[in-house]
């Protein structure tokens, strides 16, 4: 077993939240393709994209809790392999029915994939040691939306889109022996009322009666959400309205990741000077102005990849200075009930995010704007949520 508060474990934890994004990218080049192979609509397929949004966010209700009953180890073991199973039933599906089920169900295991790492640092650390060692994370988590779309079109152009999902099982059985032989469990005591209705709804009451905690939760919600709105759109955006093949657009996509490597140096460098609330304000402006950019652009009818690229490029390296420093500050606070308050986190995050793509989805229209609308006002919802909540809170509490 690798010790607690390892580097390794760090990466461990960081490889087994990249599940998320590479389950997400790494069949974005193949969206339009997949259209015709399973006799579907452009709706249709973009559906396999929401309903997981809103699966992993219902289910993100309960994984923390599982994991505080539990333990860490135990619950991410069965996740992976539901995670596993559902991945391949994905790579088997023939209709596009077969594939939103298996979609939902592959979201339901990912939710506690996604829920678990950031309770096991919230074990480990506080404040901005936990900051420190979520930028870490991400910057692991990053790597995954960078490869998984050039990946991504390689498996499609050379073995077709079941190939996506198939290389996401085999990724699926990595972790799980990563986390068996190697990830050590961190709560120290399981709580055998983690499960309990009245326990868990007194659990969210507390952390929702704290203003700086919704604060929190809704300036993340609102960086997912113009992220998750990117992903929705852009494949279809890329490679149909910009005619931009599927490797092409892979790059592209590839080019915007490489924004949270920027943005993770930059937190990384920032956050011992300036603290958790400066770095994550000036992110959140960063992230209006970019998302004010793409729309404005794309309502000017400016239909150039780097129009959309380079202005979420610059939100990405934002992002990354928002979620992880504003995860740590809304979980500090609650460390016997951190798993708890990073399911309920995770779930009004990923909800707002699901429908953000979603109506990415509906409002389809051939063009970038319905896109590049959603990811503006994502951006202005960030920075309002943490102006609005966590600065007048912080500016409310008396001084010692």
């Amino acid at each position: 077993m690798l010790r607690p508060d390892s580097r390794a474990t760090t990466l461990v934890l960081g490889a087994l939240i990249a599940i998320a994004p590479l389950s997400m990218d790494i069949y974005l080049p193949s969206m339009p393709s997949m259209t015709g192979a399973l006799g579907a609509t452009v709706d249709e397929v973009q559906l396999t994209i929401s309903v997981y949004m809103f699966g992993w966010g219902v289910a993100q209700l309960f994984a923390g809790p599982v994991s505080d009953r539990f333990g860490r180890r135990p619950a991410l073991l069965w996740a992976l392999v539901v995670y596993t199973l559902a991945s391949l039933a994905c790579a088997l599906a023939h209709d596009v029915v077969t594939l939103i089920a298996a979609r939902f169900v592959q979201a339901l295991s990912m939710a506690t994939v996604a829920v678990v790492p950031r309770a096991v640092v919230r074990d480990l650390h506080a404040g901005e040691k936990a900051a420190h060692m979520l930028s870490t994370m991400m910057l692991v988590l990053g790597i995954a939306p960078v490869l998984a779309p050039v990946l991504g079109a390689e498996l499609h152009l050379r073995f077709g889109w079941r190939a996506n999902f198939a290389f996401v099982a085999l990724y699926g059985i990595a972790a799980w022996v990563a986390v068996r032989f190697g990830l050590p469990e961190t709560v120290r005591q399981t709580d055998p009322t983690a499960l309990d209705p009245r326990i868990m709804l007194a659990n969210w009451r507390r952390v929702l009666s704290s203003r700086r905690y919704v604060g929190y939760m809704l300036t993340i919600a609102g960086a997912w959400s113009g992220l998750f709105a990117f992903l929705a759109g852009s494949a279809f955006v890329f490679v149909e309205t910009l005619g931009r093949g599927e490797r092409a657009f892979s790059l592209y996509l590839g080019f915007v990741s490489l924004g949270v490597f920027a943005g993770t140096a930059l937190a990384r460098r920032a956050l011992p000077r300036v603290g958790l609330e400066r770095l994550i304000e000036s992110s959140t402006r960063v992230m209006v102005l970019a998302g004010a950019t793409m729309a404005l652009l794309a309502w000017l009818d400016v239909r150039h990849p780097l129009a959309l690229a380079v202005p979420m490029f610059v939100f990405m390296g934002a992002y990354m200075g928002t979620v992880p420093q504003s995860t740590a500050g809304a979980l500090t606070p609650y460390p016997e009930i951190a798993g708890s308050a990073a399911s309920l986190m995770s779930f009004v995050q990923f909800s707002i995010a699901a429908t953000a793509a979603f109506v990415v989805g509906v409002a389809w229209d051939g063009t970038p704007r319905p896109m590049a609308s959603a990811i503006g006002a994502a951006g202005a919802f960030a920075f309002l949520a943490f102006r609005l909540l966590v600065r007048s809170a912080v500016a409310a509490t008396p001084s010692r």
